[in-house]
C-alpha cells in the first residue's frame, strides 16, 4: 500500500523564538497560459517601428505581474504577534484572521436585447447574417471573459488579519486549500 504524501502548503523555519512561515504564490490560471501568447504576439509587430518601446514596456509589465503571482512570500510568527514587511502586529490587538478573494465577488451578467434584422433579397439576408454573427461574437466574448475570471479567481485567495481599523494581507495569490492551511496555522492555540 502506498502512503499519502503530506504537504502543509508552507515551510516553517525556527529562528530562536521566532517561526518564519514561507511559501510561494500559486501562479496564474490555465486561461492565462492560453490567452497571453495569443494577445502578446501582436505587439511584437511594433518592435520594427519607431514605437518599439511600447511592446517592451508591455512585456515588462506583464512579466512583473506574472512574477508577483509566483513570488516567494514570508511572514514571521513571534511570541507576541506577527511580523510582515518589517512591521510587528501585536497578537492581542488582532481581532480576526480572515480569508478573502478579491475576484470572487458577485458576478453581474448583462446582455443586449435580441435584434431581429431582415429584409428582402440578398441584401436583407446578408444583413440578417451579420446581425446574428455579431450577436454570437458578443456572446462568445462574454462567455470567454467569464471563464477567464472564474479560473483566475481560483488562485487569488488571500489570508489577512484585522488590526484595529486596518486589514493587513499576510498571504496572497493562493488557491483556497493553501489559504485554509495558512489560516489554520494562524488560528492554532
Amino acid at each position: 500500500m502506498k502512503k499519502a504524501k503530506f504537504t502543509q502548503g508552507y515551510d516553517l523555519t525556527r529562528d530562536g523564538d521566532r517561526t518564519i512561515v514561507s511559501f510561494t504564490g500559486d501562479g496564474i490560471s490555465w486561461a492565462a497560459y492560453v490567452i497571453f501568447p495569443l494577445v502578446l504576439i501582436w505587439p511584437a509587430i511594433l518592435l520594427a517601428t519607431p514605437f518599439w518601446i511600447v511592446p517592451l514596456i508591455l512585456y515588462s509589465g506583464v512579466g512583473y505581474l506574472v512574477y508577483l503571482m509566483f513570488q516567494r512570500q514570508t511572514f514571521v510568527l513571534t511570541e507576541d504577534g506577527i511580523e510582515t514587511s518589517g512591521v510587528e502586529y501585536d497578537r492581542e490587538k488582532i481581532s480576526e484572521i480572515l480569508i478573502d478573494n478579491p475576484m470572487d465577488t458577485s458576478v453581474e451578467i448583462t446582455g443586449q436585447p435580441s435584434m431581429i434584422v431582415g429584409g428582402n433579397g440578398i441584401a436583407g439576408a446578408s444583413m440578417a447574417a451579420m446581425g446574428v454573427m455579431a450577436n454570437a461574437t458578443t456572446s462568445a466574448a462574454l462567455a470567454g471573459s467569464m471563464a477567464i475570471s472564474r479560473s483566475s479567481a481560483k488562485r487569488r485567495f488571500r489570508v489577512r488579519i484585522r488590526y484595529g481599523s486596518r486589514v493587513v494581507t499576510l498571504a496572497r495569490n493562493l488557491k483556497q486549500d493553501r489559504a485554509i492551511a495558512i489560516f489554520d496555522l494562524l488560528t492554532k492555540e
